[in-house]
């Protein structure tokens, strides 16, 4: 696997993963949470778990969008 497809994997799965954890859809964020908390594990809150999935979902949308860039550019 080269570099380019491992950055286009790894983007589109932070920035869905993020998001559907962000938007807690389905109770994600309350699943993972409960899940995290079971084992004594950070986060400690779902408002946490939501942050730390908007974040993931931002990183991965900067991700595609510079693989994308450097596709474009050359």
């Amino acid at each position: 696997m080269n570099s380019q497809m491992f950055e286009l994997m790894w983007g589109g799965v932070a920035l869905v993963g993020g998001g559907l954890l962000a938007a807690d859809v389905r109770g994600a964020a309350e699943r993972f949470q409960a899940m995290s908390y079971a084992y004594r594990s950070w986060p400690a809150s779902v408002v946490t778990c939501r942050v730390i999935g908007g974040a993931f979902a931002l990183a991965g949308a900067g991700v595609l969008v510079d693989a994308g860039l450097r596709t474009m550019g050359g």
